[in-house]
């Protein structure tokens, strides 16, 4: 089964030039039917040619052409110009209805920290493990809750996603192989958050049979591409017949961060299964500083 969302190349703007250029080559190809039309009109009529004639025909010709030419043009730059002003209020709600569920999610978080301070404070030092794992949780709510808002460099996704690794190994089996490489040269982009992360968790959630999960980070051009891919259990259908909201959520995201932009392709072959995610950091504000 392979899942495939490709977003198509941008629609090239259409400028006063290129507008120019289109309409004196429909008024050439006019031209060369119109007037030897009235030519031949001419010889069947048995009249001598009349250049007033020509010239009146022609610019009457150039008139209707001028306007027909706008309607149909001018249609398509205003829907190309209401489509764009669509997925701009689109844009806005999305970020607004997204701002209230974080402020719900946030209702109290002090609350949530002081309870995670006092349990920590109430396992014994000599008790590491527990107080490292709870340090971890704090670290994860904190960055889910406070850093979610505003872009972020590659490096703060990447040390989320070795937190929530590291945090996930006390209940994993020791005999998970994990191969994780994250290019540090990817350190210094700017991207929103949380992009990375659902095919991480979803990895992890799901991961079987043979018990492996690689994760590798890479630039490619000015595109950031990230692959993750994990062993399932045989009968790993039965469980995702229904896709997973993380990975909606994350489709959803993309669309609306980096329409045009991004290429994801989710593939499951056999007792693989295999996620993959290339963004192109077009944008002064999203390129690499090292680079």
């Amino acid at each position: 089964m392979v899942l495939i969302l490709k977003r198509r190349g941008p629609i090239n703007e259409l400028n006063i030039k290129k507008l120019l250029v289109e309409y004196i080559y429909i008024l050439i190809i006019g031209f060369f039917v119109i007037n030897p039309g009235l030519i031949l009109i001419h010889y069947l009529t048995r009249e001598p040619p009349n250049a007033a004639v020509f010239v009146i025909a022609n610019v009457i010709f150039s008139l209707i052409i001028l306007i027909f030419f706008s309607f149909f043009r001018g249609k398509q730059i205003l829907d190309a110009y209401i489509s764009e002003k669509l997925h701009v209020q689109e844009v806005k709600n999305v970020q607004i209805q997204t701002e209230l569920k974080f402020l719900k999610a946030q209702f109290q978080p002090h609350f949530l920290f002081n309870a995670l301070n006092t349990i920590y404070f109430q396992i014994d030092e000599k008790n590491k493990a527990p107080r490292k794992t709870i340090e971890m949780l704090t670290d994860l709510l904190r960055y889910q809750l406070y850093d979610v808002n505003t872009p972020v460099s590659v490096k703060q996704e990447f040390d989320f996603i070795s937190t929530y690794i590291d945090f996930q190994r006390a209940r994993m089996k020791k005999s998970l192989i994990l191969d994780v490489s994250l290019d540090s040269s990817l350190n210094e982009c700017i991207i929103h958050p949380l992009l990375l992360f659902p095919f991480v968790e979803n990895a992890i959630k799901y991961v079987g049979g043979e018990y492996w999960i690689r994760i590798i980070a890479r630039p490619e051009g000015d595109c950031l591409y990230f692959k993750v891919t994990n062993s399932i259990p045989h009968d790993i259908e039965l469980k995702t017949k229904r896709k997973g909201i993380g990975l909606d959520n994350l489709e959803r995201r993309l669309e609306l961060l980096y329409p045009e932009r991004y290429e994801l392709i989710t593939n499951k072959s056999g007792d693989t299964f295999v996620a993959e995610l290339k963004i192109k950091l077009q944008d002064d504000s999203e390129m690499c500083c090292n680079r």
